[in-house]
């Protein structure tokens, strides 16, 4: 047997450790970077990933919901119209049920003031997108 074989080492790993969606249910938390000085601003959120299953089936359901009306609108032969406000709104939501919680926000956290959060600051929405598509943020260790 040659040096190189004789180092290859056998890996045994489980379905659970393999597991990214179960992962992306841990809460994953990162500072919010101010878009002004580019430091952390000493508040925290607290995000799932993108993967998770509350996140997954919050966008499932609106997609589906979506389809139905675009099907049920095509019966009647018209056509269904969404407003750019309407697809803002959808992207607000969909960032906001990936958050679970927060740190440094004088306010307690609720699904509600996730969502005014998120529509007052674009930039938060933008790093809260970023820290849940991550997947090292849920898969490290």
């Amino acid at each position: 047997m040659s040096a190189k074989n004789a180092e290859v080492k056998k890996v045994s790993m489980s379905l659970n450790d393999l597991n990214i969606v179960k992962k992306c249910d841990d809460a994953f938390e990162f500072e919010y970077i101010s878009e002004t000085t580019g430091k952390g601003t000493g508040v925290f959120i607290n995000v799932l990933g993108s993967h998770s299953p509350k996140v997954q089936g919050y966008v499932r359901r609106e997609l589906n919901d979506l389809r139905k009306q675009a099907e049920m609108a095509k019966k009647r032969g018209k056509e269904i119209e969404r407003s750019i406000e309407d697809d803002e709104g959808f992207s607000n939501e969909a960032a906001a049920i990936r958050v679970i919680g927060w740190r440094g926000i004088t306010e307690d956290y609720s699904p509600e003031l996730a969502v005014q959060l998120i529509a007052s600051n674009p930039i938060i929405r933008a790093q809260i997108y970023a820290a849940s598509n991550d997947l090292e943020n849920f898969t490290k260790g």
